[in-house]
């Protein structure tokens, strides 16, 4: 009984494997454009770029506070 559920085990592992690496190859072989045009379209969006813009001005404000104390010239 048990060689039994061994060789389930193994058909079910090498199944899950095989189906894996298919969607693997098919993401990979899938066009890279669509990916980065989705991209573009989100630079040009001007909530998330005031969005971004800010974020990044608060990160280098934090860093140039921190960094009078480190003494780090910004």
């Amino acid at each position: 009984m048990s060689g039994k559920w061994v060789v389930s085990l193994l058909v079910l592992g090498l199944s899950l494997t095989l189906l894996n690496l298919a969607i693997l190859v098919d993401q990979i072989s899938g066009p890279a454009s669509a990916r980065g045009a989705s991209a573009a379209k989100l630079l040009d969006d001007e909530d998330f770029t005031d969005g971004l813009t800010k974020i990044i001005r608060k990160t280098v404000r934090d860093y140039c506070t921190v960094g009078k104390r480190d003494g780090i010239d910004c």
